[in-house]
């Protein structure tokens, strides 16, 4: 109870604050969904791994010297002992879920920007970012691969919100509804690539933020050759 009446409280304040400064007036550039400045907000995410249901994989998530979040740690191919299963190596982190408060669940909403933005560095593996909404089950999640352009250099990565694809248990659902994203509730990554071996991803922050041509999925002005969403990057934090 006493949990539950602190994040209200703090819920309240956050959104008195916004309509003192007006915040509901203007068009909102970015959010920051998730960051990991120091270990106290490592508090905030979960990881699992095929060692949950039986395998012998591995991953941690801590803070390296610079502040920046690490998810590291080995997949093995190993098979559990179960006979059912019959493929492994899987690896995953994401922020919690969101908590309940007196302004109710404590969602947050994509609706209002085009881009999911990343900064991260990591080697040569292949990820996905995950995205999960208010959706009837549980186990589905909304996938996009993480394309890394520099590994071991750190790079900022833009990915639509409407080019991520339903997934469930890694499987591609054929009928593709569309997110609920005014009701968004975890944002995270995932390793599953079938390669016996280490692996390491660092992330310093992850934004939602629109371009100056877009207003969530509303196009706000034609498109000019030569001017892509590129640009926007003057917007972000260049001290990664």
């Amino acid at each position: 109870m006493y949990k539950y009446l602190e994040r209200s409280a703090g819920a309240l304040k956050e959104n008195a604050a916004k309509i003192y400064r007006g915040d509901f007036l203007v068009r909102p550039v970015e959010h920051l969904v998730a960051k990991v400045g120091g270990r106290a907000d490592l508090e905030r995410w979960v990881k699992g791994t095929d060692r949950d249901i039986g395998g012998f994989s591995d991953a941690w998530l801590d803070v390296t010297r610079s502040g920046h979040a690490r998810f590291h740690g080995y997949l093995s191919q190993k098979l559990p002992e179960d006979t059912r299963f019959k493929r492994s190596g899987y690896a995953m982190v994401r922020t919690k879920d969101p908590q309940l408060t007196l302004l109710g669940t404590d969602y947050w909403d994509s609706s209002l920007f085009r881009y999911l933005a990343i900064r991260v560095r990591a080697d040569r593996r292949k990820y996905f970012v995950n995205l999960k909404s208010d959706v009837l089950i549980p186990t589905d999640i909304y996938q996009h691969l993480l394309p890394i352009r520099t590994p071991g250099r750190w790079e900022t990565v833009v990915l639509p919100f409407n080019m991520f694809t339903l997934t469930s248990n890694s499987v591609i659902i054929a009928s593709q509804p569309l997110m609920a994203s005014t009701k968004m509730e975890t944002v995270g990554f995932s390793i599953s690539d079938r390669q016996e071996g280490p692996f390491c991803l660092e992330f310093a922050w992850i934004k939602a933020f629109n371009s100056i041509h877009t207003f969530g999925e509303a196009v706000r002005m034609p498109y000019v050759s030569g001017a892509t969403w590129k640009t926007d990057f003057a917007r972000m934090d260049p001290r990664y």
